[in-house]
This record gives C-alpha cells, structure tokens and sequence, in this order.
C-alpha cells in the first residue's frame, strides 16, 4: 500500500536543475498521481502512483510538451492507458457527484480505488478487497466505485463507500472536481493509505458468495433441471464470430452490429446441436447485455436492456444454476466463470496475451481446474465446440473416479 497522508516527499531534480515540490494528489479514474511543480521554471510533473495497471506500466507525463516516459526515462507513445493520463492536460469541467456513505468511523483509511473505463478492470481491482479483508488490517477500507459496482461490496467488512456517479466511458477523461472532492475527504483522516489494487486480485480462488451473496453451482446438490448458458455480448469486440477479420473490417466500418444475426444464429445452431445429445436433461438458456432477436421457446432468454445491481444478482443467480456456462473472452465471463459450475472462454485470436484473465477459477485441484475452466480458441467450428460441450458435461463424473481415490499402493 502507499501512504497519502500524511505525504512522504520524494527528492526529485527538474531538468532545470531546480527541485519538484508536490502539489497534491489527481484522481483520473485508473490513474491516481502525483501532481509536482518545479519550484524553479513552474514546469508540472505529473507521476502515476503504482497501483492498479500502474503497477505493471508506471508512467510520467509532462503537460507542457506532452512526453510520457516510463520508469526508465523511455519515451512512451500513446496506447490504451497512457491516453488516461494524457486526458489530465485536458480536463472536462463538469459538476461530478461523490456520494459519502459511513459504515464504521476511522481515523486511519486504506482505499482501494475501484474507477475505471472498463467494467471488468473495475471488478478485478474490487475483488482485491478478498485479500485486503483476509489481512486483517486495523485500517478503516474505503472503497471508492461507480454505482453499477456498489452492490458487490461486502458492506459489514467496510468503513466508508465513496460512489461516483460516473458511468465507466466517463473515465476516459479526467474531471478536477470529482479529484477535488475526493482530496477535500481526506481531510477528515490521520493517515490515509491507497491499496495496490493488483489488476490479478489473487492467486487464490475468489470466495464469491462474499460479494454477490450467492453460492456457486454446487455438483453434489445439483438443481432438478441444471443449465447450459451462453453468455451474450453485442458489443463488436465480442462477437461470436469466427473470421477476426471480417470483424475487424465491420468494426471498423462502423457496422459491426450488422453481424450480431450471425451470432444469434449460431448460438441457437449450437443449443440444437446440444439438444439433440442430452434431450431435456438441461435447460438451454442465454444471459448477459443485450436483447437482439427472439429465441426458439426451448431456449430460454434472461438478456437484459442494461445492467443494474438487481439485474446482476439475477443473472448470477442463473449462473449457479449452469452446469456450464460458454461466452466470448471478456469482463463478461467474470462473474458467470465464478457461478458456474464449468465455463468455457471463446478466445479470439489477438488476445491470447490476456489468457485466463476472464476466468474466476473455484477448484483447489489444478486438474479439476483444467477440466472444468477452459480456454478455446474462438475460430473452432461449432462442432468441435459441441463436443467439447459434451464431453465436460457428460464426462466430469468420470473424470474425477480417475484420481479420486484412496491412497494404497
């Protein structure tokens, strides 16, 4: 964790030769920074503080000419996350409300900042309140979100919420007041501290009933009718659509919603195919954002508009109830992979580099594990997928007879 308050000062030489002075703390949304001033030529110096991506990617931005340079002093261009930094030198003047709930009353705070432009980045930086909590820290923990996240917070375990009603597109840019508003609570403290809010929470399986309130799919009280669930995006990044390329031209083109038809034909290709192997033994089903198209009636539709606290609870509630649950690789997966019983992530061919950073895995056993959380890549046929299907739903009771058993020789 790092210390806010009271503020350690960092001996920095300005390239004038005169020394930074801090000026105090900007909260972008992803990036939280130093704010310093050269005491000689005025020239700002702004440096994001290693939390959150931070930690991986710790960047210096300089306003006046507009140089990002990493830790190294290497000149930085412009990608996904320094933009967030950059948006800093452009700020957008806008009243932003910051609504204060106390829960428990602290001198000494630890925050996990939890904003972001993503939805999934948001719930991972939130999920570190597992290990923040399993501490044990004497600290008060604040936790500062948007409102779409407030209901996942265990609220006995918690000092204060701070919810800024901002929705995650918002921060793509920075807003002075909502930093000045946050700066102006931390006033109310003796010594703040920020969490590092690790972009992977934990190595270890997140408990996820602590923060929904509802327990995974459980195969020793499996529901009379368990389902199978496709997890439904229309968002062009995440289609179910095998060429990248035809995707990426779409996308590009601003017409990427002309392939959402393939993908609701394909997923109801793939319920019949399933069908026709397990009969009525599982309810088929589709939940997640969005509502394009009607569903034969064996397929049940739980898409919703827009995700709301209550909508959320509803969907996971459907997640425990799936034996499996299969969707595009994505934030979308979070929280169905910790509901389910088994999950597949349709991998699209540029993110490998993110591989298993949708998955909440819930096995202790890494062989289970394997069996039951996979990674495909997103271009096999939707046979191949089928059988895959087939074989997790069909085959796990025998799978675990092969290495659960006793232990003689």
């Amino acid at each position: 964790m790092i210390q806010l308050k009271p503020y350690k000062s960092v001996s920095l030489t300005c390239r004038c030769g005169g020394g930074f002075s801090f000026s105090g703390i900007l909260w972008q949304g992803l990036h939280v920074c130093e704010n310093l001033v050269c005491e000689k030529c005025q020239s700002v110096r702004i440096n994001s503080i290693p939390v959150n991506q931070s930690i991986l990617e710790q960047y210096t931005f300089y306003p006046e000419s507009g140089i990002i340079n990493d830790t190294e002093g290497n000149s930085v261009a412009e990608n996904w996350y320094s933009a967030k930094l950059i948006s800093i030198a452009k700020p957008v003047i806008q009243v932003v409300e910051l609504d204060i709930e106390v829960l428990k009353k602290y001198d000494d705070i630890l925050i996990l900042n939890t904003l972001d432009y993503i939805y999934g980045h948001s719930l991972l930086f939130l999920l570190n309140l597992q290990n923040i909590i399993k501490s044990g820290t004497r600290l008060g923990i604040v936790v500062i979100v948007q409102p779409m996240m407030k209901w996942l917070i265990p609220r006995d375990e918690v000092a204060e919420i701070w919810t800024v009603n901002l929705g995650f597109q918002s921060f793509k840019n920075f807003y002075p007041d909502l930093s000045s508003k946050i700066n102006s609570e931390l006033d109310r403290f003796n010594t703040v501290f920020l969490s590092k809010g690790h972009v992977i929470p934990t190595n270890e399986n997140i408990d996820i009933y602590r923060f929904t309130g509802i327990k995974p799919y459980d195969f020793s009280n499996e529901p009379a009718l368990p389902g199978i669930t496709f997890i439904w995006r229309e968002d062009p990044d995440r289609l179910w659509i095998r060429n990248i390329y035809l995707l990426k031209g779409f996308k590009k083109s601003g017409i990427g919603f002309l392939l959402i038809p393939f993908q609701f034909l394909r997923v109801i290709l793939l319920f019949r195919l399933l069908k026709n192997i397990f009969g009525t033994k599982y309810a088929y089903s589709v939940a997640g954002l969005g509502v394009f198209g009607r569903f034969p009636s064996f397929i049940k539709d739980h898409r919703v508009k827009s995700f709301t606290g209550d909508s959320e609870k509803m969907l996971c509630k459907i997640y425990s109830e799936s034996s499996l649950v299969i969707g595009v690789h994505g934030s979308g997966m979070l929280l169905p992979s910790a509901h389910a019983g088994m999950a597949i992530s349709l991998m699209p061919s540029k993110r490998w580099a993110n591989y298993a950073e949708d998955i909440l895995f819930t096995e202790h056993d890494v062989r289970l594990a394997a069996f039951q959380r996979r990674i495909v890549p997103l271009n096999l046929c939707i046979s191949d997928l089928r059988d895959i299907i087939a074989d997790m739903v069909s085959g796990r009771t025998y799978f675990i007879k092969k290495f659960k058993h006793s232990e003689e020789l």
